[in-house]
């Protein structure tokens, strides 16, 4: 989503950009594709509240809408962002449309016929699907598509192949039937949530950024974190963390927060790479910090069955402790490089902060009560928007105009296209695997490969889910890993929340994994350096974000699953200790420098600790640590009294 800051240059230009889309448009293609953003805006808003209009009809809208924005806000190839929509791009725009309407006019008559297809049923199906995958291959990439088209081949030539791939096979008219008119498939489950809790986050999001609130969570950085050693990078990683709640996209995140953040890090003293990287993890740590998180959040409620509520309280640990261990990295980066905080001029005082501009955060303590009180997210989301243009009217500064309200509206409509045209096209994948029961093919699989060893099969799903990364958005690699491996996790031992968790975990790290790091390349614009020198940084220092994933699924109490205070505490320990280690072995300070061979110990504590699942080696790994800390300090402290100018 853009900032409101950003919409005047581009109205000044006679450009109306929407943030994460292919192209600007102007004049009356502007118009058109404001009005459709704002017509699927309210669409969302009136279907999650007075509107009153059943799951197929409601979906086959909002199909014909995403998809109509999709073709005038993504051009046909790269070639063409900076052409407006021609003439094709309005037909397929149109075919969208009428498909979507088709439902909406037939479907009683189709449901009054058993199901039974006519002419015209086929014939719109196979446009719907074509569509989809167009609009699929244009906002996402080819790799999706294409995944998709081969799992519809699969559907209706799988039975010519050998086991245990083969299957009875689906007869073409049935795969269209079960794709296009029915409610799975396209309008499956998946589909649902982008229309409902996906659809009003991102709403709720729109309207934070229209008020003015990612710049008052800036600022609140600034004033927590902007006096401490490395001030500017903490400030980045509160400002982006605190954001990234709300924005749920990390490059949205980096053009954010970043434009501000990575020029404060490069004036203080850090190489323009490291403070890329930087931002580039604490934004992507925006899709798992609670209470909104990333979109593929609200499918693990989904997928596991469970309130979305506890997928929220699940976050909290691994999300603390995934910043947690970035402040460490900044905090030994600005010790050993002697960066200290910012002046005290620089930093806005706290109270002021919240005297002035505090009533734009009540809706965020509204979500998260709402949503731990055991309201849905469809309401809590409701309520929250509804208040932030309520309290908006209390500062001249954050009042939502007409203008400023309708601006919220088409950013919010725009911004829901990427996701609801994945969850379309992973649709398809679904749909195909839950007919052909494909899924127990893959968790035969891995179990076979993994010779029934969770450990090596975390691994294989970690693979898979990074290789998947190279060519599939954050969400899109949670959905089809999750489909596909997830139920082999499952009956290997991993808990439920677990094992999805960890395949949300290594879905949202792709914005930072090469070579794609879609975080990466968005903060390498603005720091001015290379993507690939930003995502390697960013790989090292992100580490033991990876290693915390396979924590979670060896010990699930961080997730608030089977727990108890010991355990919990217990596990807690572990985890810090490792990620302390594993950072005093890379960044080569501990009190003071540390030597090689005490760096290559604390990197064999952090394999104990957290790279090795089991109690005992974990145990091992603490007591090690403490003898290296104890043993560093003293030769610090002797380093210290000798030299008093190097200490």
């Amino acid at each position: 989503m853009d900032s409101s800051s950003k919409t005047p240059k581009a109205e000044e230009a006679g450009l109306l950009r929407f943030e994460g889309c292919g192209r600007g448009v102007r004049g009356h293609h502007a118009w058109i594709a404001g009005g459709l953003a704002v017509a699927t805006a309210v669409f969302i808003l009136l279907i999650n509240s007075f509107l009153l209009m059943d799951l197929m009809r409601r979906s086959a809208v909002f199909m014909g809408l995403v998809l109509a924005l999709t073709f005038l806000l993504f051009p046909y190839g790269k070639g063409g962002k900076t052409k407006q929509p021609n003439a094709l791009d309005y037909l397929l725009a149109v075919a969208s449309m009428a498909c979507g309407l088709y439902i909406f006019v037939t479907y009683d008559a189709f449901v009054a016929r058993n199901l039974q297809m006519t002419t015209a049923d086929v014939a719109f199906g196979v446009t719907a699907l074509f569509l989809v995958l167009e609009g699929g291959r244009r906002c996402l990439g080819i790799w999706l598509p294409a995944l998709a088209l081969l799992f519809l081949l699969y559907a209706i030539y799988g039975q010519w192949l050998p086991a245990p791939l083969g299957h009875f096979g689906v007869r073409p008219e049935r795969l269209v039937m079960r794709m296009y008119l029915v409610s799975e498939g396209m309008f499956g489950s998946i589909f649902q949530i982008a229309q409902t809790y996906i659809g009003l986050f991102v709403l709720f999001g729109a309207f934070l950024v229209a008020t003015g609130t990612t710049e008052i969570l800036t600022q609140v950085g600034l004033s927590v974190s902007g006096r401490f050693a490395g001030g500017p990078a903490k400030v980045a990683v509160v400002a982006s963390g605190l954001t990234g709640m709300i924005s749920g996209t990390a490059a949205a995140n980096v053009a954010t927060t970043g434009t501000l953040t990575i020029p404060m890090m490069k004036k203080a003293g850090f190489r323009p790479e490291f403070a890329g990287a930087v931002e580039a993890i604490a934004s992507t740590g925006g899709l798992i910090m609670p209470p909104i998180m990333g979109a593929a959040a609200f499918l693990i409620a989904e997928f596991v069955g469970i309130p979305y509520a506890e997928v929220m309280i699940g976050a909290i640990i691994p999300a603390l402790l995934y910043y947690g261990s970035l402040m460490a990295v900044i905090h030994c980066r600005a010790v050993k490089r002697g960066i200290r905080g910012l002046a005290r001029e620089e930093i806005p005082p706290f109270a002021g902060v919240l005297r002035a501009n505090g009533h734009l955060l009540i809706p965020i303590v509204l979500l998260v009560y709402l949503l731990m009180d055991g309201y849905t997210p469809t309401f809590a989301a409701m309520y929250s928007i509804a208040a932030t243009v309520a309290l908006s009217y209390l500062r001249k500064s954050s009042r939502l105009t007409p203008r400023r309200f309708l601006l919220a509206l088409m950013q919010g409509g725009a911004a829901t296209v990427s996701v609801s045209v994945a969850c379309l096209v992973a649709g398809i994948i679904v749909g195909v695997i839950s007919i052909t029961g494909v899924a127990e093919v893959f968790t035969s699989y891995i179990e076979q490969w993994s010779n029934g060893s969770l450990v090596v099969a975390l691994f294989l799903t970690a693979i898979a889910a990074m290789l998947l990364s190279c060519a599939l958005p954050a969400t899109a690699v949670y959905i089809v890993v999750a489909v596909t491996v997830a139920p082999a996790l499952i009956q290997m031992g991993a808990a439920p929340l677990a094992a999805h968790f960890f395949v949300f975990w290594f879905g949202v790290l792709s914005n930072i994994t090469p070579p794609v790091a879609i975080a990466c390349f968005t903060a390498a614009g603005i720091a001015g350096a290379s993507p690939g020198s930003i995502a390697w940084n960013a790989m090292r220092m992100a580490l033991p974000a990876f290693l915390i994933a396979f924590v979670l699924v060896h010990y699930p109490d961080l997730l608030f699953v089977d727990w108890s205070l010991w355990t919990l505490v217990r596990t807690l320990l572990f985890s810090i200790v490792g990620i302390a280690a594993y950072i005093v072995g890379t960044e080569g300070y501990f009190f003071g420098p540390v030597g090689r061979i005490e760096r290559v110990l604390f990197l064999g504590v952090m394999i104990l600790s957290l790279a090795m699942p089991g109690v005992l080696s974990s145990w091992i790994g603490i007591g090690a640590f403490c003898v290296l800390t104890v043993f560093v300090y003293w030769k610090s402290a002797r380093r210290a009294a000798v030299r008093p100018d190097v200490a």
